[in-house]
């Protein structure tokens, strides 16, 4: 690969060696600082990702207009907003900042992978989305464990979290300094490819919720706060280095996403019976769920940029849309049922993330 996957690679990992750090505080900011109930933090998390989904296609869309490069430029600049999240005063506040940021965050990441497959040949691109997001997540392995360190030393948030600006900002310079082509061009986009890739994507979004409630599960489960946080580290470092070795392998596309959707239907099965066995048993159900994520985060965005035909920008913005109505949905349900039971929740998940599988199977057939 030339290194102008690496450029974009790495902006991936400083971007998220700074905003995972708040992703992981928000929902224990939420839940245990301001003492929202869960239910609240659920719907806060549909919200993000409701709307965030129309940020993810007019990202996309603009990136096929006006040029991929400025769009995830402008965006990941604006990704700064989620640092300040550490500094709220009251709970309304971290809200408005988390969303702002993760608004912009959605806004740019179409238009970063149209970047990728601008500066790709077709034969190559399942490698370079592997790389990118193995070095992606790596980012947010150490944002977990720098975290997860300083709440152990008792540093509150509005200490840790405004310096996460640091390394987004690195992030952008990267994406700067990254040569692509121009505007996409080519041939007619393949929608029924894109419609079944879509629908399975979002029923995935639906399946994988947010990781703020394996962190919540963790954290009511030891009553230890740097445990919980440490969850998302054991999540992000099983993604990062499962997407690394499918970097080095040959994977069909439609082998990859029945796998990664099928793991993740059997680790959140595994909630609902290892409960009661606190992190010793929690914690490889993440790593399996790392793992699925791995693997739709490679295979999704490949077989779409190989269909998208000239509209590259519109086809990532599609996949981000429908992830995010799966996420807006899941986050909704899972709140609700995770406030009756954690088994209804994660059993939910576990019989969606089935669904997907199927429908990648029955599209290959067809």
């Amino acid at each position: 690969m030339n290194s102008e996957v690496y450029k974009i690679s790495f902006s991936a990992f400083f971007a998220d060696l700074g905003y995972q750090a708040v992703v992981a505080s928000f929902p224990i900011i939420l839940v245990f600082q301001f003492h929202l109930p869960i239910y609240i933090y659920g719907i806060v998390e549909s919200f993000s990702y409701g709307v965030g989904l129309i940020f993810s296609f007019l990202g996309g869309y603009l990136s096929d207009k006006y040029g991929s490069k400025r769009i995830a430029i402008f965006g990941n600049l604006l990704v700064t907003l989620l640092s300040f999240t550490g500094l709220a005063q009251n709970s309304l506040e971290a809200i408005g900042f988390f969303l702002s940021g993760w608004f912009m965050r959605n806004f740019r990441s179409p238009a970063r992978r149209t970047m990728l497959v601008q500066v790709t040949q077709e034969g190559e691109r399942g490698r370079a989305f592997a790389t990118l997001h193995s070095l992606d997540f790596l980012g947010g392995l150490i944002a977990v464990v720098y975290l997860s360190t300083s709440l152990y030393l008792h540093l509150p948030f509005y200490l840790i979290l405004p310096m996460t600006a640091i390394p987004i900002l690195i992030s952008s310079l990267f994406l700067f300094l990254t040569k692509v082509g121009d505007k996409t061009s080519g041939s007619k986009p393949k929608t029924r490819v894109i419609g079944s890739v879509a629908l399975a994507s979002m029923l995935f979004g639906i399946s994988t919720y947010s990781p703020g409630f394996p962190i919540i599960t963790v954290t009511q489960s030891t009553a230890q706060t740097y445990l919980g946080t440490l969850t998302y580290g054991f999540y992000l470092g099983a993604s990062s280095g499962f997407a690394m070795l499918l970097s080095r392998l040959n994977v069909k596309d439609n082998v990859g996403l029945i796998s990664g959707y099928l793991v993740t239907a059997v680790a959140s099965a595994g909630f609902i019976p290892l409960f009661s066995f606190r992190e010793v048993g929690l914690y490889p159900l993440v790593v399996m769920l790392g793992i699925g994520s791995a693997f739709a985060e490679t295979f999704e965005p490949n077989m779409i940029s190989k269909v998208s035909g000239g509209k590259v920008g519109t086809g990532m913005g599609v996949l981000s849309l429908s992830r995010g109505v799966g996420y807006f949905i899941g986050n909704t349900v899972m709140g609700v049922l995770y406030t009756f039971s954690y088994a209804y929740a994660y059993g939910f998940a576990s019989l969606v993330a089935l669904t997907s599988a199927l429908i990648i199977y029955f599209m290959v057939r067809g």
